[in-house]
């Protein structure tokens, strides 16, 4: 059934392909033929777009990837005996053996996970799977439950023989010391990766835990508009807020004469920095490019944004905030020529965008890249000009 979901890419959705879609949380659409779900999110784009009035001189773009099996990691809740996501009407989780939106790797490691007993009234857990093919698990959970699984020892010691583990918020890695478990600090590993050009994929580290692009399929066609974008643009040195693990500053690095990224998580500056220590041979030059800055650049910024010829930007769902700032101190001739800008969350991208434009920027393409199919969530990238 799993492939009769991906192979249905554009007349209707069969109902009988996902048992679960009438009652469960994660999709939205499996009744609406694809052609139509691509109308919806664009709609709803365009909505946004013309409620903070911002000006729009070119089509929306729609890039389809795949109406299924795109997901390399899994946030589950397990409540009750039952794991899974939540009800649609109801507060209670629906159980889900099986999920269509995973790939093949992945469904197969939620079909052996699903095979443990845990003796917890509930906690989340991640699931994913590496491009190497590396299964990770992150369990968050109470304290006390933390304590009773180290203290329990079989559990971890049988889920460790075929994935790593990593748990509660601060990621810590159980490790076994003769007679029990003790917590370690959390561990970097290539869990994702970005590409460099069109046949370079760079492994990127981070853990289990880490916020990524949810789809590694995706994340190539989205990391090759990125790189199409910073080619076309100035060049010249590059400022980039929300640099994360580097999905972007790698790509984007490759074109520049330097790049700044700027982060607010430690431990994501941590993979940025394991992964330029990584770097192979031919890529080695990158390491000069690149510097790094740590701090809540969306209240605070020193950066001068006249050393910049593009500002390339992936927010959290507030958006900008005081990021932009200092620009409004800038004479139009002083700001950067490009702004390239991407968010899975219209709203503020929009109010974003408004303010861009009263800054002198103008739309010269914005896409939708749909890497969340048959659900109402879409990826928006930006690309402005001065």
């Amino acid at each position: 059934m799993l492939e009769k979901a991906k192979n249905n890419n554009s007349g209707k959705n069969d109902n009988s392909v996902c048992p679960h879609h009438q009652v469960c949380s994660g999709c939205h659409f499996w009744d609406r033929p694809w052609a139509e779900q691509k109308h919806i999110k664009t709609a709803d784009l365009e909505k946004h777009l013309v409620n903070f009035q911002v000006n729009l001189r070119t089509p929306i773009e729609y890039i389809e990837i795949a109406p299924a099996g795109l997901r390399d990691r899994l946030d589950f809740t397990l409540e009750d005996s039952k794991l899974g996501l939540y009800h649609k009407h109801e507060r209670q989780i629906v159980d889900l053996p099986e999920c269509y939106q995973l790939s093949p790797a992945l469904q197969a490691w939620l079909s052996e996970f699903r095979g443990f007993k845990w003796d917890l009234k509930k906690a989340s857990f991640r699931l994913r799977t590496s491009p190497a093919g590396q299964r990770g698990l992150w369990i968050d959970c109470a304290n006390i439950d933390i304590k009773n699984l180290l203290e329990e020892k079989n559990l971890l010691k049988k889920l460790q023989e075929i994935c790593f583990v990593e748990i509660g918020q601060r990621r810590k890695v159980p490790v076994w010391t003769q007679d029990q478990f003790k917590l370690k600090d959390p561990e970097a590993h290539p869990w994702f990766e970005t590409w460099l050009d069109d046949d370079t994929a760079l492994p990127l580290y981070c853990q289990v835990a880490s916020f990524t692009q949810p789809s590694l399929k995706a994340n190539k066609k989205l990391t090759a508009i990125i790189r199409r974008w910073i080619e076309r643009s100035d060049r010249g040195a590059i400022l980039e807020f929300g640099s994360g693990i580097g999905n972007l500053t790698f790509p984007a690095a490759t074109f520049a004469e330097k790049l700044t990224a700027c982060e607010v998580d430690p431990l994501a500056l941590n993979g940025l920095e394991r992964s330029l220590k990584e770097l192979p041979s031919r890529w080695q030059h990158l390491k000069n490019k690149i510097e790094i800055f740590a701090g809540d650049f969306q209240r605070k910024l020193k950066t001068d944004f006249s050393n910049y010829q593009t500002v390339l930007v992936n927010p959290p769902r507030s958006g900008l905030l005081n990021f932009l700032d200092p620009l409004v101190e800038l004479s139009e001739k002083q700001r950067p020529g490009s702004f390239i800008y991407m968010s899975c969350y219209p709203e503020s991208l929009c109010a974003d965008l408004k303010r861009l434009e009263k800054l002198g920027y103008q739309i010269q393409e914005i896409m939708i890249l749909d890497q969340f199919p048959q659900s109402q969530h879409y990826e928006v990238l930006c690309d402005l000009r001065k």
